[in-house]
């Protein structure tokens, strides 16, 4: 069995040899830079330099992983992602302590020079919440050519020439809650979901439009070739949701649901949800949306440590990709036979009868040792066999 098929047949809740193995196949399921670099070094891989303004994702600073490490580590899954707009360019200056750079949606964005891990958001070009400044932004384009330019011959090559299952993501920013905090801030935009409807209302619809768009003309290019589509839209922390279930069923769920229905009468893929933390209460939900498969299955979060449990009530239903280590306590702190074993344990809770992809619970952060991250790959290589 090949790569692709592989993770065709867990999609379909069907027993492939082994468990799929996801490393870097998306921009959430990937490795940050320090760790790369660190990690290519203990397997004695030659160093590979990544400007910052080549990486995969600059805000998140993870570099798109190379083929001989992703080979390494096992993976079945290779990424295609949208591209920028053509009226914008990346320009990343120093401003005292800091890096900064403004994206095409008007935000500036600080890193930190000295330790500094990724980009943060703190400067929003709605600086208040009416209809007459979302009127007067100027929204980017998802029409523009230059965000398609190249992805066909991409997919088709990578289809072609390698047995990798591909995933493509349509988005140029967060989805269409997400999106709405990296434009105004954060706690502003979540104050207006319930104080000031009609204003929030308005900003989901324009990125509904928007991302919709983006998602049909991406598999107009692409359809034949991939298998997955990533989407993301954070729905909680860590100790329980970002917004009530309800603000959720009004506002968002309705779009979520239009915009997949039309995915999936566009191309036949899978859903793929990107959302973190304590999301529990939304999974039936998110199920109703159109959602095929749950991401990242996040085990460090309220609800979400019994594995077992969520596959009993959800798994007919969901494929669950992640739920891999414990990302802020055994990946980083504990030892790789602890981390061989929690990973031997989720794996035996979410791999029967398929429906589950093997994941990093989000990208693996800097200062991880490469050892846990050697032996997290490595045991669920050798422990994801089915027997047949």
């Amino acid at each position: 069995m090949n790569r692709r098929e592989r993770v065709i047949a867990a999609l379909n809740h069907k027993e492939p040899d082994r468990v799929p193995i996801d490393v870097g196949g998306t921009h959430v399921t990937s490795i940050c830079k320090q760790s790369y670099h660190a990690l290519r070094e203990y397997l004695g891989l030659a160093p590979k330099e990544v400007k910052m303004e080549e990486m995969f994702s600059v805000f998140g600073q993870i570099p798109l992983l190379d083929m001989e490490l992703a080979e390494r580590l096992h993976s079945d899954v290779r990424p295609l992602s949208i591209r920028a707009g053509g009226d914008w360019k990346l320009e990343i200056k120093e401003e005292g302590d800091y890096y900064t750079f403004v994206d095409e949606w008007g935000a500036k964005l600080f890193m930190p020079k000295a330790g500094g891990h990724y980009f943060d958001y703190r400067e929003f070009p709605i600086k208040e919440a009416s209809i007459d400044a979302l009127k007067a932004y100027k929204w980017p384009d998802p029409a523009d050519p230059a965000r398609y330019a190249g992805l066909r011959e991409e997919a088709e090559k990578l289809y072609k020439e390698t047995d990798y299952a591909l995933a493509v993501t349509p988005l140029f920013g967060g989805g269409i809650l997400e999106q709405g905090q990296r434009i105004m801030d954060m706690q502003e935009f979540l104050i207006s979901l319930v104080m000031n409807e009609r204003f929030a209302d308005y900003m989901i619809g324009r990125l509904e439009e928007i991302f919709l768009e983006a998602s049909l003309r991406v598999l107009d290019e692409v359809g034949p070739y991939v298998q997955v589509l990533v989407w993301w839209d954070d729905l909680a922390g860590q100790e329980g949701p970002l917004i009530s279930p309800s603000t959720y069923r009004r506002l968002v769920k309705p779009r979520h649901r239009r915009i997949f229905d039309a995915i999936k009468e566009k191309a036949d893929v899978k859903i793929f949800m990107h959302t973190c933390g304590a999301v529990y209460d939304f999974i039936p939900d998110l199920i109703e949306t159109g959602v095929d498969i749950l991401n990242p299955v996040q085990v460090s979060a309220f609800n979400m440590q019994d594995t077992k449990k969520l596959k009993r009530e959800f798994g007919k239903n969901l494929v669950f990709w992640g739920g891999s280590v414990n990302p802020q306590r055994t990946l980083p702190f504990g030892s790789p036979d602890e981390v061989r074993a929690e990973v031997r344990k989720h794996i035996e809770d979410l791999a029967p009868g398929g429906g589950y992809v093997f994941a990093s619970i989000h990208n693996i952060q800097n200062l991880v040792p490469p050892e846990n991250i050697v032996a997290m790959f490595d045991t669920a290589y050798e422990a994801g066999h089915y027997r047949k």
